[in-house]
């Protein structure tokens, strides 16, 4: 652009003597700016309540799977009653958790040895194992529990 195609443009004019835009076309000026405004954001909010929805569906999908597998996991009788067995010892004295011997990949016991996994304190985690639970997730409930998580790996290269 050169300076010729403003040569219309007179920058030494008086404001004062310039005639106002209409108020007519002010007031069209920012009814369309209101109304494109509140389109956009009407637009936005109905795009971000219909992403929650779909988490919100999503989540509803997961909490249902893990109300299967709860209940799934609580009609194993098995796993009930080694629960059972584990408050009512628990109840009665603090029980310590044994050693693990590395090289045989089992626990030690001061009598006699024992693998983790004939121990009715770790039979519920095996049976989870077996069950198609995850390795991570049996891990996690071990440690809630106050059991050594590492026992599993141990005992599952046997």
């Amino acid at each position: 652009m050169e300076v010729s195609d403003f040569a219309t443009i007179d920058l030494n004019c008086d404001y004062e003597k310039i005639s106002p835009i209409l108020q007519k076309r002010i007031v069209v000026f920012v009814n369309h700016f209101l109304s494109s405004t509140v389109s956009f954001l009407n637009t936005f909010a109905q795009s971000c309540e219909s992403r929650l929805m779909e988490f919100e569906y999503k989540i509803q999908k997961i909490e249902a799977s893990l109300l299967i597998l709860e209940s799934q996991l609580s009609s194993i009788s098995v796993l009930n009653k080694v629960a059972d067995n584990e408050t009512k010892a628990s109840e009665v004295e603090l029980l310590e958790l044994p050693e693990v011997s590395e090289e045989k990949n089992e626990t030690v016991d001061n009598s006699n040895h024992v693998k983790a996994a004939d121990d009715p304190r770790y039979q519920k985690f095996f049976k989870m194992l077996q069950f198609g639970v995850p390795l991570q997730a049996v891990k996690n409930k071990m440690a809630v529990e106050g059991f050594d998580p590492d026992l599993l790996e141990t005992n599952q290269r046997t």
